[in-house]
């Protein structure tokens, strides 16, 4: 996103993790992502013999989603805040791989953008997911040393912001994840996308990556192996 932006001579910026996403730039975010990403993405599914469909967060009228609110405006970037997935549930029922741009729509038909760990998050919550797994550049949420924190409590999260230790686009990520294991009460692993272990045993323990678990209070979800995944389009 960032490469198209810049060629076509498109400023953006990011504030604590979040495009900034004037209206005038929506078309141009919706084209890539529900354009060209999504058909590499499902070219590369469909030569791994993976049974697999490309769709938008807003495809699903069952989901609801709404202007993301800040202390500074994001411009067109939206959140899921709830509803129940019905044409995604019946997809994955079928077996098949959704690869999901995350462009939602508000209820008035406004296209918006929304980031992709949010968008991963809502969909967990939404689909009562059993575990949600977060893909990213590094093999996990590092500390002060540099060193993966296998575990992360949701109540040291602001402490680490705070101090820097979570910074920059890992902030929406952990955000999310504790968002998305607070209210869905399943595990959610940030990984390494490199790493084959994190995508055959993400919960294992000898897997490097960071797990954040549900609070206490939330449901209790029994963990079991799943043939179903949902893959959410990030720009790079």
């Amino acid at each position: 996103m960032d490469r198209h932006l810049d060629r076509i001579g498109a400023e953006t910026e990011r504030r604590d993790g979040i495009r900034i996403t004037p209206p005038s730039l929506m078309p141009e975010i919706a084209a890539v992502l529900s354009g060209r990403v999504s058909t590499e993405l499902l070219a590369d599914l469909r030569r791994r013999n993976v049974r697999s469909t490309a769709l938008r967060l807003a495809d699903d009228e069952g989901i609801v989603v709404e202007r993301l609110k800040r202390a500074f405006d994001p411009g067109s970037v939206g959140t899921v805040t709830g509803g129940r997935a019905t044409l995604f549930d019946e997809i994955i029922a079928t077996g098949r791989v959704p690869v999901i741009a995350s462009i939602g729509m508000l209820a008035d038909g406004t296209p918006v953008n929304v980031n992709a760990d949010d968008a991963a998050s809502g969909l967990a919550r939404v689909l009562d997911a059993r575990a949600l797994l977060l893909l990213t550049d590094v093999p996990g949420v590092l500390d002060e040393r540099g060193t993966v924190i296998r575990r992360l409590e949701p109540a040291t999260v602001d402490r680490l912001i705070r101090d820097g230790v979570i910074a920059g686009g890992m902030i929406p990520k952990v955000r999310g994840a504790v968002d998305a294991a607070t209210r869905s009460g399943c595990p959610v692993v940030i990984g390494g996308w490199s790493d084959p272990a994190v995508l055959a045993d993400p919960l294992g323990e000898t897997t490097v990556a960071t797990i954040v678990p549900p609070p206490t209070r939330s449901p209790a979800v029994e963990i079991v192996p799943t043939a179903s995944h949902v893959s959410l389009q990030k720009s790079p």
